[in-house]
């Protein structure tokens, strides 16, 4: 299967799926060298899953300060998001998501398992989302390690495009790989984060 990367803008204004069951925030620390000063930036990423058990990551903003969560909920929803089931995220994306519809996020990760309230399909989803997301946080803090200080946040935004578009490819290629897909199953997830590792 050929794949062209789009280009870093191209690809974090691109639309998304209307609903997702989980979607799973996480957090990269990307090393920077300005004006020869080494600093870090944080740059929030978010990966969804289907209710057909296919990944897509969502995209990757940089924190810029404390309406960084509205930011990315404005974000999301601009860009076609308009329902999730579960989400997992610190506490000022998930109020900025809740407060941009009234569906727009159900409920977070945590108070579903607190009220005890998911089903088994939904604590697994939830398990499995989270799994991926650990092995795609894992793969990109050692791709940035290697490729070292960025010169700028262009440069920073530039390679996270592209290493989520591998990541995206290297999951779709897994989800179209199973001869049955099997929904959030055990027999599916050891290939797909052996292969997002």
């Amino acid at each position: 299967m050929s794949y062209r990367f789009w280009e870093s803008i191209r690809w974090l204004n691109s639309a998304l799926c209307c609903r997702y069951t989980v979607v799973q925030f996480g957090m990269l620390q990307l090393p920077m060298r300005i004006d020869g000063v080494r600093v870090t930036a944080e740059w929030h990423w978010a990966l969804g899953l289907f209710t057909d058990g296919q990944f897509q990551v969502l995209g990757a903003w940089r924190d810029e300060g404390p309406d960084t969560g509205q930011r990315i909920a404005a974000d999301l929803h601009n860009r076609g998001l308009e329902r999730v089931s579960a989400l997992a995220a610190d506490e000022s994306v998930v109020t900025a998501m809740k407060a941009q519809r009234p569906q727009f996020c159900e409920r977070s990760v945590a108070e579903l398992v607190a009220s005890g309230s998911a089903s088994s399909r939904m604590r697994q989803a939830i398990r499995w989302t989270d799994t991926a997301a650990q092995h795609l946080q894992g793969r990109l803090s050692r791709a940035a390690k290697r490729h070292g200080p960025f010169a700028d946040h262009a440069g920073a935004g530039d390679f996270l495009a592209q290493a989520f578009q591998r990541a995206d490819k290297d999951l779709l290629a897994d989800y179209w790989y199973r001869a049955k897909p099997a929904p959030y199953g055990l027999s599916a997830a050891p290939r797909v984060l052996a292969r997002a590792a």
